[in-house]
């Protein structure tokens, strides 16, 4: 399978002069993400796990790691990566005035494993525009082709 990508123009400051530069992005052509049941299956189809079991370890397992992120864990999964709380809290006048009512959980990071990143880089990608140009020309083609067939023969 590959990654479908198109090639979006941005306005690039880095540099401190603006141009427009030509960046690939992802284009996804599903509708939706990958579902619970549909990993469940795979898991399957590759372990001893029947369809059950895997759905049954997958729902478990957002709950465990949910426990382990409360008590400030990192949770390491091998093969996979870290998952990771990081926090936030409002700007107080002393150390003393930030106490635990005025800190948050601001988001779950996680961090791929090496071998997990190693694995998806190696993937193909194919540029839905070319894709759709070339379908484009296709029927081009086919169009001129069926007209000179259709077209009576002069003598």
């Amino acid at each position: 399978m590959a990654i479908n990508y198109v090639v979006t123009k941005k306005v690039d400051k880095s540099s401190g002069t603006v141009k427009e530069l030509y960046y690939a992005t992802t284009k996804a052509l599903q509708k939706k993400p990958i579902d619970s049941n549909s990993i469940a299956h795979e898991l399957s189809q590759k372990s001893s796990l029947q369809d059950g079991d895997a759905i049954s370890v997958l729902t478990q397992l957002s709950g465990i790691i949910a426990e382990h992120l409360k008590q400030g864990r990192t949770v390491s999964i091998d093969g996979l990566g870290n998952f990771y709380p990081t926090i936030r809290s409002e700007g107080v006048e002393t150390p003393e005035a930030c106490t635990a009512d005025k800190i948050q959980v601001s988001r779950i990071c996680f961090k791929a494993a090496p071998s997990f990143i190693k694995n998806v880089r190696q993937t193909r990608f194919i540029s839905l525009q070319l894709r759709d140009m070339k379908r484009a020309c296709d029927k081009e083609k086919k169009a001129a082709i069926q007209s000179n067939i259709n077209q009576p023969k002069s003598r």
